[in-house]
């Protein structure tokens, strides 16, 4: 006997990053504020460092502070860079998470409105794919029971 085979998951592609923009942009900005404070304190511990080199060894230093204006706008310049990038890869994170929980409501909602046929289908890469499987076997599951219940099954 042959088990009836479940439908394919659908493919679908998201085409908006910000899907659930709270969500995301919380989870950005926790990220990019981690990444400036490291930076920050990176900056004072060299700041100090270079402090005290130069207290106790002022000559050897001196061609860096003659130049520190230049070096001090690559480094901010560097930063920038950095920060973008951290924003993109930011927001590409989020949007792993942020999809799934997306697809998860919608699932939800529709299951509350009565069609317990409905499954979480992630895409490949996603973040949540252990609770994906773990609801749709949750529902199998129900859905079972209720064609128990409803042919008169005990």
């Amino acid at each position: 006997m042959n088990k009836p085979s479940q439908p394919a998951a659908p493919q679908f592609k998201r085409r908006t990053i910000f899907i659930k923009k709270k969500l995301q942009f919380g989870y950005m900005l926790l990220i990019i504020l981690s990444v400036l404070a490291g930076l920050l304190i990176m900056a004072f511990e060299l700041t100090f460092t270079l402090n005290d080199i130069f207290d106790k060894y002022p000559v050897l230093l001196q061609p860096i502070y003659d130049t520190f204006p230049s070096i001090a706008f690559s480094f901010i310049y560097k930063i920038v860079i950095y920060v973008i990038f951290v924003v993109l890869i930011s927001a590409i994170v989020s949007h792993k998470m942020a999809g799934p929980v997306y697809r998860f409501e919608q699932t939800c909602k529709a299951i509350a409105k009565g069609d317990f046929s409905q499954r979480v289908h992630l895409r490949k890469g996603d973040q949540l794919m252990d609770l994906q499987d773990e609801f749709n076997h949750m529902m199998d599951r129900i859905e079972e029971e209720l064609k128990k219940k409803n042919n008169g099954g005990v």
